[in-house]
């Protein structure tokens, strides 16, 4: 299902976008703050991420969608929810990642907005929200609490050294 914003089109994962998102996923600038780095090969995204996604939202009717501008229809990222398991719960992991270049422009926000209202009627509410940053991500983390987001500093460093939560109520 697509799903619509004022600016934007988010469309389900595919191949047919593998490119563009490698792009974004492999440019230092776009991942800044994730500890693993940029991702290194095509193909490493393609097993690693995109197939992942993919395989998400198939078997689920919603996961991490690619945003589209709709003024020239050019993906400039992923944004969506895909389930985690954190300490035996169950939440709805939003994730979002756009090209450096179109940051600051309210995207990300626009997109979440849309796809935790899509997600959270499929759902029922049944689901809190989560977000995964890392402490230094000032970024990530004034996305989180522009959408809501509340930390919990009982989940700080859990699985990995840095690691800060944001939940939903």
């Amino acid at each position: 299902m697509i799903l619509e914003t004022n600016r934007l089109k988010l469309v389900p994962p595919a191949f047919t976008y593998v490119d563009t998102l490698f792009e974004i996923h492999h440019n230092p600038s776009n991942q800044k703050f994730n500890p693993k780095g940029p991702v290194e090969s095509l193909e490493e995204f393609k097993a690693s991420y995109l197939t992942e996604w993919i395989e998400h939202y198939k078997k689920y009717g919603f996961g991490y969608y690619v945003v589209i501008l709709k003024e020239d229809y050019e993906p400039i990222g992923v944004c969506g929810l895909r389930y985690k398991d954190i300490k035996g719960e169950t939440y709805l992991n939003i994730y979002y990642r756009i090209d450096s270049q179109k940051t600051k422009n309210g995207y990300v926000f626009e997109a979440s907005t849309k796809v935790i209202e899509h997600v959270q009627e499929l759902t029922n509410h049944q689901y809190k929200i989560v977000a995964l940053t890392q402490e230094e991500n000032i970024p990530s983390i004034k996305t989180a609490e522009s959408l809501g987001l509340k930390r919990d500093s009982t989940f700080d460093n859990y699985q990995e050294q840095g690691n800060v939560y944001y939940f939903s109520e």
